[in-house]
Order: C-alpha cells, then sequence, then structure tokens
C-alpha cells in the first residue's frame, strides 16, 4: 500500500486538476436546479391560452372528418381542439399529425408565417402592437432540442414584444405554441440544465453520440477521482498514530488538511452523486426502463381509435354542464369509447392577458360516448381497472392489488397536492410488473418492472435525495 498511495495520489492529483472545473459546474447548476428548471409552455398555459370549443360549430364527426381527408388507418389518437379560433380535429398518424376543420372537413395547410404570428397574437393578446416574427427553425436552437421536428416541421419563432423578453415557438405542421421562453427562463435555464447537461447546441444536436460518450465517460473519471481520494483520505487518516505532536489525525496542514477533512465527511456523497448521475444516461442498457409499453398501453387503449363511435358535438353539450372545455381526446377503455376534457381549475371565459399561469389545477372529466346520451363518468371501479390490468399482461391475474389514494414510492409527485386514485397490480411474471392505472380516466399511468425499482433508488434516491417523506416536504428536501 505504500508504494502504491504515490501513485494513487499523482493520479487523483492530476485527474481532479483537469476535472474540477467541471465538478464545480455540476455542483453548482445542481444547485441552480432545485429551483428552476428549463423553459415550458406547460399545457396548463396552453390550455389557458386556448379559446372554449364552440358546440354549434362543430358540423362533422370525427369520422366524416377523417374520410374527407382521405385516411384509412384508424389513428393513433384524436383531438377536438382550436386553430386560429375554429374548432379542428388533430389526427396523430404513425409519427406525425393532420388537421381538419371540424367546420368544412378541409385539410389545414402547414402554418405560414403570417398565421404563426397572428397565432401568437391570439394567445398573448398584450402582445398585439409589439409582436414581431424572427425566424422559421429547421433545425433545434438552444431551448427546443428535444422538439421531435420529424413530426412538427419548422417552428416559427415570434418574439412577442413585451418587457419580459417573451418569445413563442409555433410549430408548422400543428399550429400549436410547443414552447415560450423569456429572458429570466433563459437565463436560468443555461445556469440550470444546460450547464448541468451540457446542453449546448452544437455539442447536443450535431454531435450527439460525441455528447453521450462525454458524459457517460466523463462519470466515470468522476467516479474515479473520488474513489481514489476515499482510499488515501482514510489510509492517510490516523487517530492513533497522531501527526503533528499529537494534535491532528491528518498529516496535511492547511488547505490540504481542509481537503482531506473535508473529502472524508463528503466524499462517499459525491461519488454517490457523481455515479447517479452516470445513471441519468441509461449506459449500455445497464436497467430495463420503466413502461408502460406501447402493447400494454394498446391493450387498454386499442390499437387506433374506431371514430365511428364518436359524435363530439352533444359530447360538448354535455362537458358544458360543468365546464366549457377548450379541448377534447377522444379515448377508448376496454373497447368503450369516452370523450375527456380537462377541466381547469378558476379559469374564466377568456384567454388570461398577461403571461402568469393562472390554472390552479387541472382534472380530467370523462364522458360516455357508448350510447345515443352522453353522460359523465365519475371514473372506473376497481374491478374495471383490474381487468385493464390483466388485459395489460396478457389475461395474467395480478397477484397482489391495492387502491392507492396516495401514491407509493414509484408512483407519487412532489409539492403538488394528491394524486388521484390509483390501482396497482403487482404480477409474478419474470419482470414482476407492477402496473398503475389512473382511476379517473382508465389510463395505464405507470409500469414499473424489478430493474426500473433498482434504478429508481440508485438514480432518483441518490442523484436527487429523492426519498419518501424528505422529497415530498420541498423546503426540506
Amino acid at each position: 500500500m505504500k508504494r502504491a498511495i504515490p501513485v494513487l495520489m499523482f493520479v487523483h492529483r492530476y485527474l481532479g486538476l483537469a476535472f474540477c472545473l467541471i465538478f464545480v459546474v455540476w455542483f453548482g447548476s445542481g444547485i441552480v436546479m432545485v429551483f428552476k428548471r428549463m423553459p415550458e409552455y406547460s399545457m396548463r398555459e396552453r390550455l389557458a391560452r386556448l379559446p372554449p370549443l364552440d358546440a354549434a360549430r362543430i358540423l362533422l364527426t370525427p369520422a366524416e372528418a377523417l374520410e374527407a381527408m382521405g385516411l384509412g388507418d384508424a389513428p393513433q389518437r384524436v383531438f377536438l381542439t382550436s386553430l386560429d379560433a375554429r374548432p379542428v380535429y388533430r389526427f396523430v398518424v404513425g409519427r406525425g399529425t393532420a388537421t381538419v376543420s371540424a367546420e368544412t372537413g378541409d385539410y389545414i395547410d402547414p402554418v405560414d408565417p403570417v398565421a404563426a404570428e397572428a397565432i401568437a397574437v391570439r394567445a398573448f393578446p398584450g402582445s398585439r402592437q409589439s409582436a414581431r416574427y424572427v425566424a422559421a427553425l429547421q433545425e433545434p436552437d438552444q431551448w427546443t432540442i428535444a422538439n421531435p421536428f420529424s413530426a412538427t416541421g419548422a417552428l416559427h419563432l415570434i418574439t412577442l414584444g413585451d418587457s419580459a423578453g417573451t418569445d413563442v415557438y409555433v410549430a408548422e405542421a400543428s399550429g400549436d405554441i410547443v414552447m415560450k421562453t423569456d429572458r429570466s427562463s433563459r437565463f436560468w435555464g443555461y445556469a440550470g440544465p444546460v450547464m448541468h447537461w451540457f446542453y449546448f447546441t452544437p455539442l447536443r444536436v450535431q454531435q450527439g453520440p460525441l455528447w453521450g460518450d462525454l458524459i457517460i465517460y466523463g462519470s466515470i473519471v468522476g467516479c474515479l477521482v473520488c474513489v481514489l481520494g476515499l482510499i488515501i483520505g482514510v489510509y492517510r487518516f490516523s487517530v492513533a498514530r497522531r501527526y503533528k505532536r499529537g494534535t491532528s489525525a491528518t498529516p496535511y496542514v492547511g488547505w490540504v488538511q481542509w481537503h482531506h477533512n473535508a473529502g472524508l465527511l463528503f466524499g462517499v456523497f459525491a461519488f454517490t452523486w457523481v455515479f447517479s448521475g452516470f445513471l441519468t444516461m441509461t449506459p449500455w442498457n445497464l436497467f430495463p426502463q420503466g413502461g408502460p409499453t406501447l402493447a400494454q398501453v394498446r391493450a387498454i387503449r386499442g390499437d387506433g381509435v374506431a371514430l365511428d363511435r364518436f359524435t363530439a358535438a352533444p359530447a360538448l353539450l354535455e362537458f358544458q354542464r360543468q365546464f366549457r372545455p377548450r379541448e377534447v381526446e377522444l379515448l377508448q377503455f376496454m373497447d368503450k369509447p369516452f370523450y375527456a376534457a380537462y377541466q381547469p381549475v378558476g379559469l374564466s371565459g377568456g384567454p388570461p392577458q398577461d403571461a402568469a399561469d393562472t390554472i390552479a389545477g387541472l382534472s380530467r372529466v370523462l364522458v360516455s360516448a357508448d350510447s345515443a346520451a352522453p353522460r359523465v363518468r365519475d371514473g372506473f371501479s376497481r374491478d374495471e381497472l383490474i381487468a385493464a390490468a390483466r388485459r395489460a399482461m396478457g389475461g395474467t391475474t395480478p397477484a397482489d392489488v391495492s387502491w392507492l389514494t396516495d401514491g407509493d414510492a414509484y408512483y407519487y409527485q412532489r409539492g403538488r397536492g394528491s394524486l388521484a386514485p390509483v390501482l396497482r397490480a403487482k404480477f409474478d411474471d419474470e419482470h414482476a410488473t407492477w402496473l398503475y392505472l389512473d382511476a379517473a380516466d382508465g389510463s395505464l399511468a405507470q409500469s414499473e418492472v424489478r430493474g426500473s425499482r433498482v434504478e429508481r433508488w440508485l438514480y432518483q434516491g441518490l442523484h436527487s435525495l429523492d426519498l419518501p417523506g424528505l422529497y415530498q416536504t420541498p423546503w426540506v428536501w
């Protein structure tokens, strides 16, 4: 060991010199990410800025609209939404979308710059005089790296010219606003996630494999630096020997003494944090990913939406007994058709005048479509969800079933109140699968297997200190 220590110290010192700045960036940006994340255009704000749907203007059923468009295959998902204040059907087919007018059946052409600016102004009416078209992006920029350009086509960038420096991105294919940034969110996006993930556009977009290798092998080197430091630190620490005339358990003085003692206190934490960060890249498929899988979803929702069972306009009238929906999805659960819409809590009739997130919460409301008179459906029963879980697992009966009203260590959320009740079904298959089915809309909300549950503790537990009780109390966390 005496012969090995000088070699270990040499490697530890110079690897530390090479990587110390990266460590500072990782930890500093991680602190920022406790409070700030990447810019987004949230579902809540998106719904707040859509106009309420008008049943009187919906003149075609979904099946008639699909027939007018000439698509033969059943779409995977169907939405009734708005484009420039007009009701439209949006069909998700394959990896793309097709939008058809619910009034005329006309196919909605890709959105041009003039229409994109009009869409932005309608969503943000306070910027009617100051909004300005900037460019059509054919490739991702810093804030749209995760955007599927193959599905949306180009993105139209419009600056609103407000005091916050707000920019919005409108998808050419659908006319949806898919991203919103402002001066503050861009600053904190850089200081937090961009620095933490090395999400620099030239590296992440143009050199994706290189970016992945830098994170993976950089993390491995970081782990090695930590382990070497711990070995050296433990070896050189001695209460029995007592250095410096019996007054210190370390042979070092000054800053090096501080480094030795702090490394012993925090070195294990630094190692587990870098190691768990390494796991975020899912290197070499070490752990299977949680689901749900496409096959499991299709077993419950069906392989495509059978549009001849939906009429749309009567359902809107049923929704309007409770609220005015802004977007409706056509769903199937165990071969039965339903309409689903998010009810925004505390939202007035018109679009908000500022950029504040005005919706305090969202709850999903279902309307049945299996009869001539649509009616609101109050969720699904335990037996119905067990039957859906069995179908998702190929007819296998679950070994254990629990009704959860507050989630568990794998299905939860932090700081946003209670979750809707879910049914948790555990199976004795080779992967020890657990399924979570949402009682409100029958969706397969989450699926976990043995490996993904292990990864949850190694990644979320070690990297984010995501521990039960602690994580649900944000100020303590």
